[in-house]
């Protein structure tokens, strides 16, 4: 193989692939309506707040894309679990209830030894 063909392989097609990406879409995007905010005079008065604003969506719409692919990663890697999480939720919520009902009785013990004292 010829060293254009091993340099394409290792660096560029990973390097587009990461480019495709949408996370990678909107930070450059957000990059360049920061710098066409930066440009426009007529935008100066409201320049910081535009930039927190493109800045602050960006950053929202990377994290729910990240939360959201990572979710069905995890939902690809494991099978849909939703049944066996449900259980489990259930499981713990009996047990909790369990708990404060045989601390309820001893709590009621102790003000009432309080009380005659």
């Amino acid at each position: 193989m010829s060293v254009i063909v091993v340099l394409r392989r290792l660096i560029l097609d990973p390097l587009l692939r990461a480019l495709k990406t949408r996370q990678v879409l909107i930070a450059l995007s957000a990059v360049v309506v920061g710098l066409l905010v930066m440009a426009l005079p007529e935008l100066a008065a409201v320049r910081g707040e535009l930039l927190t604003l493109v800045i602050s969506l960006a950053l929202a719409l990377i994290g729910g894309y990240s939360l959201r692919d990572a979710a069905r990663l995890a939902r690809e890697r494991n099978g849909d679990s939703s049944d066996d999480l449900r259980e489990l939720v259930k499981q713990l919520l009996i047990e909790l209830i369990e708990e404060l009902g045989e601390e309820q009785p001893e709590a009621g013990e102790a003000r009432q030894e309080q009380s005659h004292v």
